[in-house]
């Protein structure tokens, strides 16, 4: 229960109430328990199996899955199929999109967090649930707190354990911040600028999932050319001249190019790679400092009070990570994905984001000088081929 409306602002005691339930929660362990579940999901077998789906006949049914099978007028021991091939674009759609969903999570608390003063009395919850919606508001809130003399030891503090830093600065502390701001910074990179849409993926799979996932496109590049009879060699594919664009499921995105120049620009075809793995391992990464900034925020807010409910403590400090890994540490030299123009600009003129590939800093333009789509037959090296 909370106290009722006496105004148009919170009071007191109604911050205090909403601060209370919310500044207790455990955001770390939530994005943990969710990347544990995408791996262990991606390791089940396929069809008619599951984590909680039993293994033999003599093993019976959870309690969750009997009342889920009841509601639906089945036997217990109902099983939703799902082929190995669902699984894996299932699996790489969850994982982008947990990700993102732990970068949003990190800006939007950032802003809220970093020119955060230690007297102010506003509502955290409030603070953070009414912030401006648009992403591009929220950086740009950021970068007042990035300009400030002291941005670098402001982050230190909001990430770092008070009592930890009582003795000074030291060697490893220094490091896990700046581990800690590297995520940070790459958060921001996930959610704005980069040549590809990698947001606006994230939203088409939030809103209607109006992407395709799939794991049966292979892409490489290869400077060997089809034979004249229209055949290729595997090794073309395989060998040193191939370098592997797609190797592992990709998301297919289409959506309104962004502006360019404050001009408006076609469709957009976006192909993204999905090393799911790694992009765990970015995620829970960057959950570790969602998780070790929300702690001090929490601590910090708990600070003073006396004779406080087992209920209302500060949810664990998540640790230091020394040593990394940072971003650069993680499928860094790895392919992000493709982009692919379909229409011109609807105010005319030409199209101004060619086609290309992008790796996580560079962007390599592709230039079509002939046919753009050739059918040829990859064929072994050792097949004897008609005169």
């Amino acid at each position: 229960m909370y106290p009722p409306p006496v105004g148009p602002l919170l009071t007191a005691e109604q911050r205090q109430r909403l601060d209370d339930t919310f500044l207790s929660s455990d955001p770390f362990e939530y994005f943990s328990a969710r990347i544990n579940m995408i791996l262990q999901w991606a390791d089940s077998s396929g069809l008619q199996t599951s984590p909680t789906v039993p293994s033999d006949s003599n093993q019976q049914p959870s309690k969750s899955r009997e009342q889920f099978s009841r509601l639906l007028g089945r036997s217990p021991d109902f099983a939703l199929a799902a082929s190995s091939r669902s699984i894996s674009t299932q699996v790489a759609t969850d994982a982008y999109a947990l990700r993102h969903h732990a970068a949003e999570a990190l800006v939007r608390l950032s802003a809220v967090v970093l020119p955060r003063t230690e007297d102010s009395t506003a509502c955290f919850w409030e603070s953070l649930s009414t912030g401006p919606n648009q992403l591009e508001q929220v950086i740009s809130q950021l970068e007042e707190s990035f300009s400030a003399q002291d941005a670098g030891l402001n982050f230190a503090r909001k990430v770092l354990r008070e009592q930890d830093l009582q003795g000074g600065m030291t060697e490893d502390l220094a490091s896990a911040s700046n581990v800690f701001a590297s995520w940070f910074q790459f958060s921001i990179d996930l959610l704005m600028g980069h040549e590809l849409q990698l947001n606006a993926a994230h939203n088409k799979v939030k809103h209607g999932l109006s992407v395709r996932a799939r794991d049966d496109l292979k892409v490489s590049f290869t400077t060997v050319p089809p034979r004249s009879d229209g055949t290729m060699p595997l090794s073309a594919l395989t060998g040193p001249d191939a370098v592997d664009i797609f190797d592992r499921p990709v998301i297919e995105v289409l959506a309104q190019a962004p502006k360019v120049k404050g001009h408006r620009q076609g469709l957009e075809l976006t192909q993204l790679r999905v090393d799911v793995p790694a992009m765990l391992s970015e995620a829970y990464m960057i959950a570790w400092t969602h998780g070790a900034m929300f702690h001090i925020a929490s601590a910090k807010y708990l600070e003073g009070r006396e004779e406080l409910p087992d209920h209302l403590q500060a949810p664990k400090h998540p640790g230091y990570p020394l040593g990394g890994p940072r971003p650069e540490h993680i499928s860094a030299k790895a392919p992000v994905g493709m982009r692919f123009p379909l229409t011109t600009p609807p105010g005319g003129g030409p199209v101004q984001r060619p086609a290309g590939i992008a790796f996580r800093d560079v962007f390599v333009p592709l230039n079509f000088t002939g046919p753009e789509m050739r059918n040829v037959r990859v064929v072994a090296d050792d097949e004897k081929k008609e005169a």
